[in-house]
């Protein structure tokens, strides 16, 4: 049961690294740093999670990697397009960033499961859009 919950915590802290890098929206060369900063961070977070309950921690890198560059990537392109829907609404990356801290704490410090449910949701949010980038421009037809 104990690799159950450092994999659970080590999910959820490369999560909320990668959901913290991208409350800035950036997906310019600055995003590109900051999704290399996540993707340190989030293997980094992992890998202590995995050595804190004594197992091997090299599984950790690879697996907080990825999941904190597809946390950056799902994120930061949701706070681009608040932040172009609402103009000027500068709060919404403070928000993002503040619930990324919240739920490192929440799956470090209090319940570990909680990554999974993280990584659930964020799975989720990525298929709704995908879902909704189909239908936008599902009736429109080029007439020749």
């Amino acid at each position: 049961m104990s690799l159950f919950y450092a994999i659970c915590q080590g999910v959820g802290l490369a999560i909320a690294a990668g959901t913290f890098a991208g409350a800035s929206g950036r997906r310019d060369a600055i995003g590109v740093l900051l999704a290399l900063a996540a993707a340190a961070g989030g293997a980094v977070l992992f890998a202590l999670s995995m050595s804190n309950r004594d197992h091997p921690a090299i599984v950790g890198i690879p697996l907080g990697i990825i999941l904190a560059v597809l946390a950056y990537g799902i994120v930061s392109a949701v706070v681009a397009g608040a932040r172009a829907r609402v103009r000027g609404a500068s709060s919404i990356g403070l928000i993002v960033a503040g619930t990324a801290l919240l739920l490192a704490v929440v799956t470090a410090f209090v319940w570990e499961p909680l990554g999974l449910l993280l990584l659930v949701g964020l799975l989720w949010l990525a298929s709704a859009r995908q879902r909704r980038a189909q239908r936008k421009y599902e009736g429109l037809r080029s007439l020749r």
